[in-house]
């Protein structure tokens, strides 16, 4: 990667209200980073803070993605790098006050007091600065400095059609001189910068806050839903952790202290986390198809169940840059997809990829497991490329040299674009009880003949011979390839008496262009009574989401984007109808809704718990 650096410097006194750029110099200080970085934060009077002094959750403190109207309070701080500055706050209205941030307690100043004409408090207690202790209350305990690339802004730009502001992101550090999601390249070293040494560990998601204009606090770029289809996550920035403290300055470079290649850097991460990933092999497989064997920095994907999918993401490409893809194998620390030539992600693949180059991945994803057999009988039924979770399965089942009875059916065009059927034939060897059926739909007389395959699609006769001399209702099928022959699949086997819960079809979504616009108003006046567990609520149009109301009633329950695109808040619905107010970009399963962005129609009730 080329060499990053500093463009500018920010920190942000209090949680929630606006940043300071740092003129000049600036300490950066083990486990604290900025001085004076995120020191305050102002009590909502919501949640009954315990320990003032420890880091606590936001839902505490007034913050931006649920009290946007703070952004337009003015902040400044004298003496920022020295022990007592003093800090200056000014209301939306114009009102002024000033207190030294050194002060133990902040209690009766006038500060306060100005906060509590502007704010309104909740019912645990006054609207109040408190100071946070040693640490500050950055978003997660060890996130010390976070890290905005400007290149990825303005790739968001690009693809947004509108103005970018980089505050929305209220990152401590904007880099420059690094390519468009380069500084993904970061996780997982430590690089020195200026006289301090930094350990980068985790990418930074996004929620509802980066929706917020920075200058007039008003929900105008739907930036989560953008970064979910767009770019097949939500993530935008980078954490680091000060491990060495010591000056730096705007315009210090970047240096990386150890060159670990990608997949052996020790980096512990989540299966949603954009990381950088290694091709470290490729092989032909058909006419048609590629093998990658990519290596995971994480290794997450080397421990991918059968059944599973990753996410590719190509920075450069036009958005959406990416595409998800089964997974065909595994081994330690890296996994193998085999991708046809088909679709401009998947073309680019061919093209532009070799061993030795990077792309960005996530995963692996995908409930569709073999593991979901419960030792069952297993009939694997594949078109085209959806042979890649059948491959995956027979490898598991061959490795742990399964008692299990396996039935194979596969429809391909020729025999030229089989992909990775000779595996198939070989892991389907290794069993004591498997059989193979090969169906090649277009005329191809030698490779019907060459392969002891079958001319033409398969019939729903075809379909029911995989289970013949099987107990229907003890059977697991796995079905993978295009919507109408999943359906057709499905529909056969159900009425031969296999329960439709024993027929598993993994559905892939499409990257759905950005809903931008501001949340429909609900259709209906309530009010309706809103249950989960224990808890009950009243909503009525000005109550907002579902998610919104059970908060008003003290429910914390965990959410993320709030805008339909990350999937953290979904429930099942036991009982009552509901709409969306956004429409979601990845639908919940079945039985199931996003609470942040859903309004009911009726009297609901959900699960208390996800």
């Amino acid at each position: 990667m080329s060499e990053p650096r500093i463009a500018s410097i920010t920190r942000y006194p209090v949680k929630g209200l606006p940043g300071i750029v740092a003129e000049g110099a600036v300490a950066l200080e083990p486990g604290r980073g900025l001085r004076w970085d995120r020191s305050h934060a102002i009590e909502n009077g919501r949640v009954r803070v315990e320990t003032p002094a420890a880091w606590n959750s936001r839902e505490a403190y007034f913050h931006v993605a649920r009290y946007e109207g703070i952004v337009r309070f003015g902040v400044a701080l004298d003496g920022a790098e020295g022990d007592d500055p003093v800090l200056t706050l000014t209301a939306p209205g114009g009102d002024t006050a000033s207190a030294p941030l050194g002060t133990a307690t902040l209690r009766g100043s006038t500060v306060n007091a100005l906060l509590g004409d502007a704010l309104t408090a909740g019912p645990a207690g006054p609207v109040r600065l408190i100071r946070t202790g040693a640490t500050g209350l950055w978003d997660w305990p060890e996130a010390h400095l976070s890290f905005i690339n400007l290149a990825t802004v303005a790739a968001l730009e690009s693809t947004a059609g509108a103005e970018v502001d980089p505050r929305r992101f209220r990152g401590n550090i904007l880099l420059d001189g690094v390519p468009a999601w380069g500084e993904l390249d970061l996780l997982g070293r430590r690089v020195r910068v200026g006289g301090a040494v930094l350990e980068f560990f985790q990418p930074t998601d996004r929620c509802r806050a980066t929706t917020i204009d920075p200058v007039s606090g008003v929900s105008d770029l739907n930036v989560p839903a953008l970064l979910a289809s767009r770019f097949g996550h939500m993530y935008c920035g980078v954490y680091a952790r000060v491990i060495t403290g010591g000056s730096v300055r705007a315009g210090d470079a970047l240096k990386i202290l150890d060159h670990t290649a990608p997949e052996a850097a020790p980096l512990d991460g989540e299966a949603g986390w954009p990381r950088t990933g290694r091709i470290v092999d490729r092989q032909t497989a058909g006419s048609r198809s590629a093998s990658f064997w990519i290596a995971d920095p994480t290794g997450l994907i080397g421990e991918a169940r059968p059944g599973q999918h990753v996410r590719v993401h190509l920075p450069g490409e036009e958005a959406p840059a990416w595409r998800a893809y089964t997974i065909s194998a595994i081994a330690p620390g890296r996994a193998r997809i085999t991708v046809r030539r088909d679709g401009r992600i998947s073309t680019a693949m061919h093209e532009r990829f070799s061993v030795g180059d990077d792309l960005i991945i996530t995963g692996p994803f995908g409930d569709v497991t073999l593991d979901r057999a419960h030792e069952r009988d297993v009939v694997l039924v594949s078109a085209g490329s959806g042979i890649t979770p059948t491959t995956a399965m027979l490898r598991a089942l061959a490795a742990e040299r399964s008692d299990r009875r396996v039935r194979v059916l596969h429809v391909e065009r020729s025999a030229a674009d089989l992909a990775l059927w000779e595996e198939v034939a070989r892991s389907s060897a290794a069993l004591g009880d498997a059989s193979l059926t090969l169906h090649l739909s277009r005329a191809d007389p030698d490779g019907v003949q060459s392969h002891g395959a079958r001319a033409g699609r398969p019939t729903a006769s075809d379909v029911l011979a995989t289970i013949d001399g099987l107990d229907p209702t003890a059977v697991d099928v796995f079905v993978c390839g295009p919507a109408l022959f999943a359906a057709e699949v499905r529909s056969a086997l159900e009425t031969a008496g296999v329960p439709s819960e024993h027929v598993h079809a993994e559905i892939f979504y499409s990257p759905a262009a950005a809903e931008l616009t501001a949340p429909r108003a609900a259709s209906s006046s309530g009010p309706h009574r809103v249950r989960a567990g224990s808890a009950e609520a009243q909503w009525r149009p000005r109550s907002g989401s579902l998610l919104d109301t059970m908060e008003g009633v003290g429910q914390d329950w965990p959410s993320g984007c709030r805008v339909g695109a990350c999937g953290t808040c979904v429930r099942r619905l036991r009982s009552g109808t509901v709409e969306y107010l956004v429409d979601p970009l990845v639908p919940p399963p079945a039985g199931s809704i996003l609470v942040c962005c859903a309004a009911p129609t009726s009297d609901v009730e959900f699960d208390p718990e996800r």
